[in-house]
């Protein structure tokens, strides 16, 4: 049995070229890029689920897409199950990857075909790669995806179109649509931000069931703090386009070392009002993805920056028990 991890990211970066116009190009303007990703790694473990939490525009979604092949990046390597991305072809290789690899998207709403029913939806994937040969080899494995979603009994639902399901019920079908092929690594973008807070719990022990069940492999992707706490192995806590803590979930969020993700759970809700810790207020607004700032990112921001900061880049410094963060601070 092989240690290698389940997904292996290294320096990944995903830059996209800022469109100069008629009068850059004529003038030869140097050309610009936003910097989406900028040198993001990490490893999962085989079953292991590992939230990338952020504001928006930290770069979460684009790291997920990249890791199923969705967005090329621009540089670095992405090993999914000892394969790297980079040399799969556009056709059949690409292909096989989606049988392993596939994504739940944020909005239930805009993910469904309003002219599908539910087994149109979920059946799709099976014909586009061929994996029932009958009609009734479908029925059999998209009433088993809906059944693992949760829509129990799956018959209610095969033929229902999305307008006549809630909010909950349309992201089981999504979530069905993408079990139906039996991924081994699966990207979660967001998945309960639509649904009503009475759902929530209710979809997130559902990719818990999923992850112990069948062994799946997940990437969470979230800026809700509170839910990462409560799915996630481990959490990656991203600021403009790098990673600035990544750790156990219980260590990162219980004790976390960097300033950005001490903010970040500064103003989480607590019911407790003898728990409630003083809110940590940022100043100003996330620095422009195009015009980085010099040294580190979150400097211009910080609370408790120092001089150094605003020269010097800092890298992820290991704090034991697999906890890492990116902070000059952590050295004094």
């Amino acid at each position: 049995m092989t240690n290698e991890p389940m997904l292996k990211v290294e320096n990944l970066r995903k830059l996209y070229p800022v469109s100069k116009g008629i009068i850059g190009t004529l003038t030869r303007q140097p050309q610009l890029y936003v910097h989406a990703i900028d040198g993001v790694s990490f490893d999962i473990p085989r079953g292991e689920i590992l939230a990338l939490v952020g504001e928006s525009g930290s770069g979460k979604t684009t790291t997920g897409l990249c890791t199923l092949g969705l967005t090329e990046p621009t540089e670095g390597n992405i090993h999914l199950e000892g394969e790297n991305l980079a040399d799969l072809s556009r056709a059949r290789q690409q292909k096989a990857l989606r049988r392993k690899a596939q994504i739940i998207f944020q909005d239930p709403y805009e993910s469904l075909n309003p002219r599908q029913t539910v087994f149109q939806a979920v059946s799709e994937p099976l014909e586009v790669h061929h994996l029932a040969s009958t009609r009734a080899e479908k029925i059999e494995k998209v009433t088993a995806a809906l059944e693992a979603a949760g829509l129990k009994p799956p018959a209610d639902f095969l033929h229902r179109y999305p307008q006549q399901l809630s909010g909950g019920q349309r992201q089981r079908v999504v979530i069905a649509s993408a079990l139906v092929l039996n991924p081994s690594y699966l990207v979660a973008d967001e998945p309960v931000s639509m649904l009503d807070v009475s759902i929530r719990a209710e979809i997130l022990n559902l990719l818990l069931n999923l992850r112990d069940e069948h062994n799946i492999t997940m990437v969470y992707i979230t800026h809700d703090l509170a839910s990462a706490a409560y799915i996630a192995d481990r959490v990656a806590v991203m600021y403009l386009g790098t990673i600035v803590e990544i750790g156990p979930a219980e260590t990162v969020l219980d004790d976390p070392r960097h300033p950005y993700t001490k903010a970040l759970m500064s103003v989480i809700p607590v019911p407790n009002p003898r728990q409630r810790k003083k809110r940590i207020v940022l100043k100003g607004e996330t620095p422009n993805p195009i015009d980085l700032p010099t040294g580190c990112r979150f400097h211009p921001r910080c609370p408790e920056a120092i001089p150094s900061c605003s020269k010097t880049e800092p890298k992820l410094e290991d704090l034991g028990d697999n906890h890492q963060a990116a902070c000059l601070l952590l050295k004094d």
